[in-house]
């Protein structure tokens, strides 16, 4: 590729759920699978782990480091933490851990809850429940950090057990309350991820890109390099249901202009709807305004279509090239065949790059050009020739075309 200029590949895994799984080759079977929708937090982790305590005006520490390891899968709206051996198994069945997110993307908030059956001293008979709560801050998706105090009960509790262990009683004809008023327990943990590394992210990832819809037979325009090498194409998003998955194949392809022409090819499919938009064979001026609609950056900001818009820069792409306009909407990976409209609705492009040296530079394929490749068809579609967005909100034009816009899964 051209220096300075990146393609809008992107990298994609089906959204899925799941809980606590039988082996640790299991987890990281699902981690595989799910490796671009999952959350920094999820994978393997390796636990290092630090008590600090203040006892009898002493302070002492003590660490074990690789303690444990365990998984961190999503369950639902929150993270579980789930043993990978069978001696860490029995241990989950008396704790429960969970992650959850807070407003912030590097903070997350740990709980557990240690259930103590029928063995409490101070309540003969009864059940325990420890709760703990943090505040865990991810760094650079490697990193877990989080501390918290055992409360004042907790440390009572301890100290009632060791003493009917070890037969001890309070000297002096105190209490255990005055034995234990000025103690301090802090809890330190590091976690330190295992799996998947970046190498296991690179190596698993699939792609994804933007498509949209030509002909209500299904054909659909996207990028060359979206489906270059591609064993499958699947497309999602059809009628806005992004729940249903069709096949496709290529029809054409023009590797020279980064263009390519994909068919719905699946047994379940009928066809579109009546198509909203025109396609606009005229060339557009610089200063026209313009918005971009597709599907960036999955993994992280979900599956509904993304709208950014600008002007016109230039009637020239990178370095002059005449096949392009450059334009000031911001676009990010996963964007790539996404189409790009005038202010009445008119397709007058196909987004396939932006320039890695500036902020807000992307560049788009002219029209002229993909009508082109279509007119190359053994048998051509007809065009849309009725626009109904013109003059219509941006708001309105958005909510028709939408359902013509999707997303392009590759392996």
């Amino acid at each position: 590729m051209k220096n300075n200029l990146i393609i809008l590949f992107f990298f994609f895994s089906i959204n899925s759920f799941g809980q606590c799984l039988n082996s640790e080759n299991d987890f990281k079977e699902y981690f595989k699978k799910n490796i671009s929708s999952l959350d920094p937090i999820e994978g393997i982790w390796s636990v290092n782990y630090t008590e600090k305590s203040y006892i009898m005006h002493e302070y002492r520490s003590r660490t074990e480091e690789n303690i444990i390891q365990w998984a961190i899968i999503r369950d639902g709206e929150k993270y579980k933490v789930c043993g990978l051996n069978e001696e860490d198994k029995e241990e989950n069945k008396e704790k429960i851990i969970t992650f959850s997110k807070s407003a912030i993307s590097s903070l997350y908030i740990y709980n557990k809850a240690i259930i103590t059956k029928g063995q409490t001293i101070a309540i003969p008979g009864s059940n325990y429940i420890r709760r703990y709560t943090a505040n865990a801050t991810l760094t650079n998706g490697v990193l877990l950090e989080y501390n918290y105090d055992d409360s004042y009960e907790d440390i009572k509790e301890d100290i009632i057990e060791m003493m009917k262990v070890n037969e001890w009683k309070v000297s002096g004809g105190g209490t255990i309350d005055d034995v234990i008023k000025d103690w301090k327990v802090t809890n330190e943990f590091k976690w330190v991820k295992l799996f998947p590394n970046e190498n296991d992210i690179k190596s698993f990832q699939k792609s994804s890109g933007s498509g949209f819809a030509i002909s209500s037979n299904g054909i659909i325009a996207t990028n060359y390099h979206v489906i270059d090498g591609a064993k499958s194409i699947k497309v999602r998003g059809i009628k806005s249901d992004f729940s249903k998955v069709y096949n496709a194949k290529v029809l054409m392809s023009d590797k020279y202009n980064d263009l390519a022409l994909i068919q719905i090819d699946d047994y379940s499919f009928t066809s579109l709807s009546s198509i909203p938009y025109t396609l606009k064979t005229i060339l557009s001026a610089v200063g026209e305004n313009v918005f971009v609609l597709g599907y960036p950056l999955r993994a992280t900001m979900g599956e509904e279509v993304k709208l950014t818009n600008g002007i016109i820069s230039s009637k020239t792409g990178f370095q002059g090239d005449i096949t392009s306009y450059q334009i000031s909407a911001p676009v990010q990976p996963g964007n790539s065949g996404g189409p790009l409209f005038d202010s009445q609705g008119n397709l007058i492009g196909v987004i396939n790059a932006r320039h890695t040296g500036a902020e807000n530079v992307t560049y788009a394929v002219k029209y002229n050009y993909l009508k082109n490749l279509i007119e190359l068809l053994p048998n051509p579609p007809k065009l849309q020739t009725v626009n109904s967005l013109k003059g219509k909100s941006l708001t309105n034009q958005v909510e028709l075309i939408k359902k013509f816009v999707y997303i392009i899964e590759v392996e």
